[in-house]
């Protein structure tokens, strides 16, 4: 007689590591829609949604493939009433915090990627902690194994964040830290928290790009503009000396130019 598949079997340092993935995406969603609200509140939302500049940001966006077609569609739905946070998942809340609720990178770090002085308790700076300690919770993903010492760390500090964002999440946290997972759940939480790792991977991948394409247009920008002014200094030159002091049977001189090799070469030419 065939036996079945074996049992999942998990030790409790694979529970730490669900518990701890549980708490950045349960709470850690929970905590970021509810800052999300705090700056947009839902009855809002729908307008705030079709206003210019948030659209043509978040229009960006999606041209770059930042916002995928179904957080597109959860953020214009075919009934634009119906929109709602609530549909927001943590990678969607995260997107939007950081493009359209007016908030900036962390003064300390100026980067929402790197740990934020110790110091400072904004809004923005206990955003960028939850995103840097799921990368440290992600950093055992490998074994999906925390030892008890790590856990306890690693609990408090994303507990201080979430906390320092919404203090009425104390009960659910304590919930959490204790109560039983079902093997199958601890799977569930462990892809969860892949997945939102691997979408903000590719995120910032995206991003850095745009910034990079935006620093060469500033550059190529630059370039122009010193051409343009020596363009103008030698229009000075001629309407305030040369037409002043020359003169041409046939009225006033042409200037032409023309790109070579990547300067610019003048051509002076009597009528």
């Amino acid at each position: 007689m065939a036996s079945g598949p074996a049992p999942i079997v998990s030790t409790r340092e694979n529970t730490n590591y669900a518990r701890l993935c549980r708490l950045l995406i349960d709470v850690g969603s929970a905590v970021l829609r509810d800052t999300f609200n705090g700056i947009h509140p839902p009855a809002n939302l729908p307008a705030v949604l079709s206003g210019t500049s948030v659209e043509s940001t978040l229009k960006h966006l999606r041209k770059k493939n930042i916002l995928n077609p179904i957080q597109w569609g959860k953020l214009y739905p075919a009934t634009p009433s119906t929109v709602s946070s609530s549909n927001f998942d943590i990678t969607l809340l995260m997107i939007l915090l950081r493009n359209i609720c007016g908030l900036s990178p962390p003064s300390s770090t100026r980067s929402w990627d790197k740990l934020p002085s110790a110091s400072d308790n904004d809004i923005e700076d206990n955003i960028a902690r939850i995103k840097y300690y799921r990368n440290g919770v992600y950093g055992h993903a490998t074994q999906a194994s925390v030892d008890d010492a790590t856990f306890n760390m690693l609990w408090q500090d994303i507990s201080n964040a979430i906390l320092a964002l919404e203090k009425s999440y104390v009960p659910w946290i304590n919930q959490l830290k204790t109560e039983s997972m079902d093997p199958d759940v601890e799977k569930h939480y462990q892809g969860l928290l892949k997945e939102w790792k691997e979408d903000d991977d590719s995120i910032k991948e995206k991003l850095e790009a745009m910034e990079e394409m935006m620093k060469l247009c500033q550059d190529s920008t630059k370039e122009n503009f010193e051409e343009l002014k020596g363009i103008s200094l030698l229009f000075y030159f001629y309407y305030n000396y040369m037409s002043r002091s020359m003169k041409w049977p046939n009225g006033p001189l042409f200037i032409t130019w023309v790109h070579n090799d990547n300067n610019i070469v003048f051509h002076i030419l009597a009528p």
